[in-house]
């Protein structure tokens, strides 16, 4: 399980407090795309390192993760998005507003608040729904997880940080289509 041992020591270096010895003691039973995800989640989540989100269900709030727990962020990102979306003439937009909250850039945003702090919210892929891990903003840290994983039939979605006007910018080239 030579793929587990170089994932362990990616995942020691890209996420702050990340004690790897449960993992190292409880590694998965085999490399199948599925069960690592299970351990990675069952793992990282026991630490307060990773939390699951559906997107259907997300609403741009800050995820609890022990990571973030004792940064200050100024403002709730998510309110400048809401205010975003109220502006909307639905009527000429081209997209259906149920599928709005699939495409928003909530962590983006979030990310520009947390850029300060040197850490990143990504979410593996190619997931159906969110798998969030709060990382070293690095991006050759950022590299090495995404390839660690490709091992697995995964990757990161590294969530550029989004300022304001990029924000609006995003919004507004999704509702023109």
């Amino acid at each position: 399980m030579e793929k587990i041992q170089n994932l362990i020591a990616v995942l020691k270096q890209c996420i702050p407090q990340l004690d790897i010895a449960p993992l190292q003691s409880h590694t998965p039973e085999n490399s199948d795309q599925l069960t690592v995800l299970d351990w990675l989640y069952q793992q990282l989540s026991a630490q307060n390192l990773m939390v699951y989100e559906e997107w259907s269900e997300y609403n741009g709030y800050i995820p609890e993760l022990k990571t973030l727990s004792d940064l200050s962020i100024p403002e709730d990102p998510a309110n400048f998005i809401f205010s975003a979306i109220e502006e909307i003439d639905w009527s000429t937009a081209s997209i259906d507003p149920a599928e709005i909250v699939y495409l928003l850039p909530w962590l983006e945003h979030i990310n520009f608040y947390l850029k300060p702090h040197a850490v990143r919210l990504v979410d593996l892929l190619p997931l159906e729904n969110a798998y969030i891990i709060a990382v070293r903003d690095d991006e050759t840290l950022l590299q090495k997880l995404h390839a660690s994983l490709e091992a697995f039939d995964m990757g990161i979605n590294e969530r550029q940080p989004m300022d304001q006007q990029q924000v609006l910018a995003d919004i507004r080239q999704m509702i023109a289509g």
